[in-house]
């Protein structure tokens, strides 16, 4: 009887230690900001991707962290600057992207890179997000 008892609390203990050991749950769709560069004679696309919790990826590979303020100040930029009443679709040859997804929120824009007649609001967010993304290898 007492071996039986001992059993079941030794097995009841390794099926819950087991369990807290699990792999912690991810965000299937996590907030993000992607921008990026490509085109060309190659056609080759350079992407950076910054998560909302302050990962920054090149092409899948981690490269860094972006401090908190620096990813709230980006997320305030995109209301500032209206972002998200652009519907800027007009690549060229070389271009530019940017993307995000905020909450239910998924916006594209994507410009020539030689075009003059882009809105400012798309060159000065990218070239903000390009600066932060710069700092984190020097």
């Amino acid at each position: 009887m007492i071996f039986t008892k001992a059993y079941i609390i030794s097995l009841l203990s390794i099926i819950l230690i087991g369990n807290s050991c699990g792999p912690t749950k991810q965000d299937p769709n996590p907030d993000y900001i992607r921008i990026g560069n490509g085109g060309g004679f190659a056609g080759i696309e350079t992407v950076y991707t910054i998560n909302l919790k302050g990962s920054v990826d090149q092409g899948g590979a981690k490269i860094g962290s972006l401090k908190k303020a620096d990813i709230n100040q980006l997320t305030r930029n995109i209301d500032v600057l209206q972002l998200d009443q652009l519907d800027w679709n007009q690549p060229g040859n070389m271009y530019k992207f940017i993307e995000y997804k905020l909450g239910t929120k998924m916006h594209r824009m994507s410009w020539d890179s030689n075009s003059p007649d882009v809105n400012n609001n798309l060159n000065l967010f990218y070239n903000h997000a390009l600066h932060l993304i710069q700092k984190l290898n020097s």
